[in-house]
């Protein structure tokens, strides 16, 4: 009787361990090569990060103010085109 007790405890702990797959263990499938993306920035050109000059009155007449005005009136949109062509630069 103590065989067929054995016999018993095996036939009901071999189902638990799946007929012997709980030995075998699957090793995951790992890639072999992985490519990354490294963005790596650039400085815009030089020509477009120049300063703008800045124009002062050499005095305190009504024509120099108006001239100087004009002439930063002129820097101020030289210097709008600029960062017109950088914020173009980032969005090609």
């Amino acid at each position: 009787m103590r065989r067929h007790s054995v016999a018993v405890i095996l036939a009901a702990a071999l189902p638990l361990c799946g007929f012997g797959s709980c030995s075998k263990t699957s090793k995951p499938d790992i890639p072999k090569v992985v490519y990354v993306t490294v963005e790596k920035p650039v400085a815009p050109p030089a020509v477009l990060t120049q300063l703008c000059p800045i124009t002062r009155a050499q005095g305190r007449s009504v024509e120099q103010v108006v001239s100087a005005y004009n002439a930063n009136i002129l820097s101020l949109q030289q210097c709008n085109n600029q960062l017109g062509e950088i914020r173009q630069l980032g969005g090609k």
